[in-house]
């Protein structure tokens, strides 16, 4: 997710919130939201992000809105909600969904769908610019959560030869996420986040930090791969705000539209389609199914491999699930 992408589940308790207890031991005094206000909260919840919990995600949501309730000093969940709807509480919106936001993701992530992008859809778009003399080539990581992806992306690009030559890549990531967005734009990983980069790149492209005395080891993108992105803050059901990118010839949105209803998911698509070039590809994750939006992206059968899809053609109906 970078949206990035938000996994409803179950939370720790947040900091100065309930006392450790033993496993399996249910804390008497958690935060809990009563049915009434956690319909209020969802439903806020849903217009600001898109993303919509049922009710058995209650106390999931009622322990990241402690968080802020914690942070801004406020006496309990009602008063937060009051100051979400005042004037002021607008500014209060991004660490709200910062909060109940997670970000899950890594470098070189479903490697299969990378190999068949970059042999199946890149090198022949590639190949299609330069015949039309379109020297810029625009990729868009949408959801791009700390930069992980986005990051792969360049790497390959550099790895392929692609890059300081006659065509001009312009690399974007967006995220609902501040938290993410700054993470990404710093660029500095666990092991974890960089375990399935080849060692050549590894070497290459980051600079390794070991976590001497106790530190954590870490290691930074270097700053000729950093010149070849920009992070910016962009919400997926805000089609205003992402026109404001321009077109892009290949959009990334893995392993996000599964946290969306089908009313959300419809208007994701064609705000994505939106600032799609004509023979672009949108490239989904591995679970996505947009079946009930086929009338506004198709799978494309040559690059099933990639899990591409292009734009349907204009007037095609819309078909009943």
């Amino acid at each position: 997710m970078s949206l990035t992408s938000p996994m409803p589940a179950p939370m720790p308790a947040p900091t100065g919130g309930p006392a450790p207890v033993s496993p399996g031991a249910i804390p008497l005094n958690r935060p809990q939201l009563s049915d009434s206000l956690f319909t209020k909260f969802a439903a806020l919840i849903y217009e600001l992000s898109g993303m919509r919990f049922e009710p058995n995600k209650a106390y999931f949501i009622a322990s990241k809105l402690d968080i802020r309730v914690q942070a801004l000093g406020l006496k309990n969940f009602e008063a937060y909600l009051s100051y979400l709807e005042s004037p002021a509480g607008r500014a209060e919106y991004g660490f709200l969904v910062d909060e109940i936001t997670i970000n899950e993701t890594f470098f070189f992530r479903h490697e299969p769908q990378l190999q068949a992008f970059r042999d199946e859809v890149l090198m022949p778009m590639v190949f299609a610019r330069r015949a039309q003399r379109q020297m810029r080539f625009r990729i868009l990581s949408a959801a791009a959560s700390t930069g992980d992806e986005l990051y792969t992306i360049a790497l390959m690009l550099k790895d392929m030869g692609l890059t300081g030559k006659d065509m001009t890549f312009e690399l974007i990531g967006t995220d609902i996420c501040h938290d993410a967005l700054n993470k990404a734009r710093a660029g500095v990983y666990r092991k974890y986040n960089i375990r399935n980069v080849p060692p050549g790149l590894l070497q290459q492209n980051f600079d390794h930090t070991p976590g001497a005395g106790g530190g954590t080891e870490t290691w930074t993108i270097k700053p000729d791969v950093k010149a070849m992105y920009r992070f910016q803050e962009g919400n997926l059901m805000d089609a205003t705000r992402l026109s404001t990118l321009g077109k892009f010839d290949i959009i990334f949105c893995r392993n996000v539209l599964i946290y969306f209803d089908e009313a959300s998911k419809e208007k994701v698509v064609r705000n994505l389609t939106g600032i799609l070039v004509d023979d672009g590809y949108v490239l989904l994750g591995h679970s996505e199914n947009v079946y009930s939006q086929r009338h506004i992206l198709r799978p494309d059968k040559t690059h099933t491999n990639a899990i591409a899809y292009t734009k349907a053609p204009p007037g095609t109906p819309k078909f009943n699930v």
